[in-house]
């Protein structure tokens, strides 16, 4: 129950779906961890649940897609002492996407805000605060690397957060900073379900589900690849993405 603990967290996306699941993973292991996001109702609901569990946590208000937000949020993360772990969590797709042929420019600028500025303008200002080194996990998605995806935007800022990750690593090693990506299947957070009700991401893919037994979990099961990247147990893994897939990259 001690993977993380001494460490200061950041968690972006932090009040719902795997931000939210990550948070209880992560003070359940020890750490301080900064629940950052844009619902504040909700975020500090979730505060003040981890606080009643014993939990040391900070709830902050923060619009990834705003560099003074971000910066403010960060400034708030400092107080904490040296940050040991950033998991850009926030981000999403629209139900507006689709094929290049079909997208608005608005729907391109807003998905690459969301998914790639966000991870980008956050590690920038988590870097300097991993004074004693660190991990940061980014998300990617399945949808970058399956060429039967029909939601462009989505899938190209994904594939934009793997060359990220990839990037990061190999600059910011010699600072004892670690730079991982998760790419998730179908992980059943509130968004997740609305969105395969809408017919969008998971329901307008070509394949069977039903030969992707282990491609659909909980929000509880990404956290925990989260956690291990997060932690120590990685210390060898940098500049990976880890497929939390169930297969639907492999076969």
């Amino acid at each position: 129950m001690d993977r993380l603990r001494g460490k200061v967290s950041v968690i972006t996306g932090a009040a719902s779906g795997i931000g939210r699941a990550s948070a209880h993973a992560f003070t359940r292991e020890g750490s301080r961890v900064v629940l950052a996001d844009i619902n504040r109702e909700d975020n500090e609901a979730l505060g003040t649940e981890l606080a009643g569990l014993g939990a040391e946590v900070l709830a902050v208000h923060v619009d990834v897609t705003d560099e003074k937000s971000i910066a403010a949020a960060f400034a708030a993360a400092a107080e904490l002492g040296p940050l040991g772990v950033l998991f850009n969590c926030a981000g999403g797709s629209t139900s507006s996407d689709g094929p290049v042929t079909e997208l608005s420019v608005g729907v391109i600028e807003h998905t690459f805000r969301l998914d790639v500025q966000s991870a980008m303008l956050c590690s920038r200002a988590a870097v300097p605060l991993m004074t004693h080194g660190g991990s940061i996990v980014n998300m990617t998605s399945f949808a970058a690397f399956r060429g039967t995806v029909r939601i462009h935007a989505y899938a190209a800022a994904k594939g934009a957060i793997d060359a990220l990750t990839r990037a990061m690593a190999g600059t910011y090693a010699r600072d004892g900073i670690r730079v991982n990506a998760i790419a998730p299947g179908v992980a059943l957070s509130d968004r997740a379900r609305r969105r395969i009700t809408e017919s969008n991401v998971a329901a307008d893919l070509t394949f069977r589900w039903d030969d992707y037994p282990f491609a659909m979990g909980e929000p509880e099961d990404i956290a925990n690849v989260a956690l291990f990247l997060a932690s120590d147990e990685s210390r060898m893994v940098t500049g990976h993405t880890l497929m939390a897939d169930g297969g639907l990259t492999s076969y």
